[in-house]
């Protein structure tokens, strides 16, 4: 939806600032200095068909129109307008209804945002996650087609497409043919475009004549390919509005006169499986920005702004390679280099621990390096701001991350998710969270907090001693409404702990309030405890340890609150140290 977010685009991309050239490092390789040798016939005439904004007329008018003609066409769907206005967008069931037709069903984002600008373009994989999500429900495959939304594309998104495996995508007429002009756009050459850039042809405005229409479509020869973007037919914005009648006079004549009416998806027979077009708007932003500086992503631009600490934080203590320092920051790893050097940055390792009787190190978790080793899809894009590196006592290389919280539930719903999976009741709303980051204390402690939309505030605290960090997750209603199930997980990432990053349940004991991992050896323990622990387990993929608490029902202005431990232990008498876990913990009560 053009107008959903921005206004009306210039007509020249701006190349993308060379601070980004490590977002686009892959997307750079795909590009080939020779064309591919796969080309479209010159007797086919080929008019791809696309629908945007899950429009409730495509499921009413337009499906069933060009099943009986025989056509092939892709509908891009988002979740944006369908909660706000339900009588003219499709539902997810009616979505499915069209893939069942025959029809492809790509991805155009959840909320619909401006990719071109990168902190958008960063919180794409989740966009797309949450919409496949939803399609998988129904039935729906997950999507190989995407819709630029608004038509605007950047390096950094193109990059995050490639790294979520689509296949094919389209943007508009931009930036050959000015927003809103009535004139025909660039045909897709698969020897020039590439498949992540497709252009549009033709963009249906409302002031588009039948006379218009063939213009356009008749571009479809000497090897070019025409590609249609729609939107409702009809449309409640009437800035993209298609009259039913125009439309089927527009398919007629396609019918008529004999064009192969195709999906985007069916593009993937003209394009060779490795070689890609040298496309030059790879390396440009449309529109771009409009006071020339770009908005980064949130812990992108926090790390800039404390660089010297998250560069020691990464490279001494976490073991960031340059590549993996690089894609926090945004710099390329040569301007990286240059700016530690420059800050003087200690990258020696830090001094060899002394076992449990030393302060554990706690420090906030730098981001950039997923922090579990399988089900990353239930994790898509971590926020930091919620996880904390604990390195344990015997290895300064070692440590796990704990998220701290991970999840809060509540009779609201999934009221907090410290990634992207279940849907949560702000992904319902269309509304994003950013990440905050850890207060970092002069005594080495850690503390945050974050408030919600409806004025429920939550944070929690770490403080390391020896041998162990105690925790505190508290919550404060300042709703006007009663907040009952409260169930939280607490999760302790194991990943960055080769000695107990088996992923396995084998190695651990869950008996509530605590969950313990047992080294390879077997003589070393590392436990999780919390006050009114709903549940201890742990989820071998990841792998991971839960030590669940439940907080106390929270009505209007009170606050409840649960504290907890992560220990470390050598011997041989685990039973024992859980046993004083659970005379140390407050049980839950039965009630609950």
């Amino acid at each position: 939806m053009e107008r959903n977010f921005r206004r009306l685009p210039r007509t020249n991309g701006g190349k993308m600032s060379s601070v980004f050239l490590i977002l686009t490092a892959s997307a750079t390789i795909l590009q080939a200095s020779r064309q591919t040798s796969v080309v479209v016939s010159k007797a086919d005439r080929i008019v791809v068909l696309t629908f945007d904004d899950a429009v409730k007329s495509q499921r009413t008018v337009v499906a069933p129109l060009l099943k009986d003609l025989g056509f092939g066409a892709t509908f891009f769907v988002s979740h944006r307008w369908m909660v706000d206005d339900p009588e003219h967008y499709l539902t997810w069931q009616e979505i499915a209804e069209i893939h069942q037709m025959g029809f492809e069903i790509g991805n155009h984002s959840w909320t619909h945002p401006d990719f071109s600008i990168p902190k958008n373009a960063a919180r794409l994989p989740a966009e797309l996650a949450l919409v496949e999500n939803e399609l998988h429900k129904v039935g729906v495959p997950r999507p190989v087609s995407f819709a630029w939304c608004g038509n605007g594309f950047g390096p950094e998104a193109v990059q995050q497409l490639t790294e979520m495996g689509y296949k094919l995508a389209r943007r508009g007429m931009q930036p050959e043919v000015p927003y809103g002009r009535v004139e025909v756009g660039p045909t897709f050459d698969p020897q020039k475009h590439h498949p992540l850039l497709i252009p549009t042809t033709g963009d249906a405005y409302p002031g588009w004549t039948t006379e218009h229409f063939r213009r356009v479509v008749e571009q479809a020869r000497s090897g070019q390919i025409v590609v249609l973007q729609f939107h409702g037919v009809p449309d409640p914005h009437p800035w993209v509005n298609t009259s039913p009648e125009r439309f089927r006079e527009y398919m007629a004549y396609l019918k008529q006169q004999g064009f192969r009416v195709i999906a985007l998806r069916d593009l993937e027979g003209f394009l060779s499986p490795e070689i890609r077009p040298a496309d030059p708007l790879l390396g440009t932003r449309f529109p771009e920005p409009e006071n020339g500086r770009l908005i980064l992503p949130t812990e992108m631009q926090t790390t800039r702004d404390e660089l010297g600490y998250w560069l020691k934080n990464m490279m001494r203590y976490h073991r960031y390679t340059w590549a993996e320092a690089a894609r926090v920051t945004g710099f390329g790893v040569d301007v990286l280099k240059s700016r530690a050097e420059e800050l003087g940055l200690e990258s020696s390792p830090p001094p060899e621990p002394h076992g449990t009787e030393e302060i554990i190190r706690v420090l906030p978790y730098p981001g950039g390096r997923h922090p579990r080793i399988g089900f990353l899809e239930g994790a898509v894009l971590p926020q930091r701001g919620t996880k904390a590196s604990v390195f344990l006592p015997w290895n300064p290389a070692s440590y796990l991350v704990v998220d701290l919280p991970e999840a809060i539930f509540s009779n609201l719903g999934l009221t907090y998710l410290a990634h992207t999976h279940v849907l949560t009741i702000w992904d319902a709303r269309n509304i994003w969270l950013e990440n905050i980051d850890w207060n970092r204390n002069p005594d080495g402690s850690l503390t945050g907090s974050r408030v919600l939309p409806n004025k429920i505030t939550f944070g929690a605290s770490i403080q390391p001693s020896k041998g162990q960090i105690e925790m505190e997750l508290w919550l404060r209603n300042e709703s006007l409404e009663k907040l009952s199930g409260l169930r939280t997980q607490i999760c302790a990432m194991l990943k960055g702990a080769p000695d107990f990053n088996s992923q396995t349940n084998d190695n651990k004991i869950f008996r509530s309030p605590a969950s313990a991992v047992r080294s390879a050896k077997g003589d070393r323990w590392i436990l999780m405890a919390w006050d009114r622990c709903g549940r201890a387990w742990g989820n071998p993929e990841v792998p991971c340890l839960h030590a669940d608490p439940i907080l106390a029902d929270c009505p209007p202005g009170e606050m409840v609150r649960v504290r907890g431990r992560l220990w470390f232990y050598e011997g041989n008498d685990i039973d024992s140290e859980l046993e004083r876990a659970q005379k140390a913990f407050a049980a839950l009560p039965s009630s609950q």
